[in-house]
């Protein structure tokens, strides 16, 4: 039970994106100081918050579908622009 208390790992996969949240940096700053791992997944759709991210324990970037036109499809994106911040995620 008392070890069970102590956090060891944080994954951060928040409703929507957590690689938005303002404050990602600092904490997974705190997560670290505490000695908790991070695990972090984001949609591919933020590439500069992705060069911008400190590093994170595990950096997991969910790839949906192998082109343009399947990725439109499957994960219905917000941006017009999807395919090459898709790429750019990538290249980050």
């Amino acid at each position: 039970m008392e070890e069970g208390m102590e956090a060891k790992h944080c994954a951060l996969s928040l409703v929507g994106e957590p690689i938005m949240y303002p404050e990602i940096n600092t904490l997974i700053g705190l997560l670290h100081d505490r000695g908790i791992s991070t695990f972090l997944v984001t949609n591919a759709q933020f590439p500069d918050s992705i060069r911008s991210l400190v590093p994170v324990t595990q950096l997991y970037v969910s790839v949906d579908a192998s082109t343009k036109e399947s990725l439109k499809k499957i994960d219905r994106p917000l941006f017009r622009d999807f395919w090459p911040r898709f790429i750019s995620s990538l290249e980050a």
